[in-house]
């Protein structure tokens, strides 16, 4: 398995937990429309006005061939709710345990 690790800043800590929310539901349902996508995860943090999403895939390959695509994506949720993205960091996951 595969995580993109993305870093945002800049979230209105009075809504972010709402807008994660609303940002999640919406890039779930388009990343599950792509072959290899098997979860995602949005953490945030009102203190730093950070955001933290971890999408995992079922291999980098995977990841890559859908980068372009992903980036698009994430540039225009970004924009949308006004946070800057840092960064993108890529990771080889050995393990993972998320119980149904």
């Amino acid at each position: 398995m595969y995580a993109a690790v993305t870093r945002a800043s800049g979230a209105n800590p009075d809504d972010m937990a709402e807008v994660a929310v609303m940002v999640g539901e919406t890039m779930a349902a388009w990343l599950s429309e792509i072959e290899g996508f098997k979860g995602l995860m949005m953490m945030t943090n009102e203190e730093t006005r950070t955001v933290q999403v971890i999408a995992l895939w079922e291999s980098k390959e995977i990841a890559d061939r859908h980068r372009a695509a992903r980036t698009r994506l994430r540039d225009r949720v970004s924009a949308t709710v006004d946070v800057q993205v840092e960064e993108t960091v890529g990771f080889d996951v050995p393990y993972t345990f998320l119980p149904g």
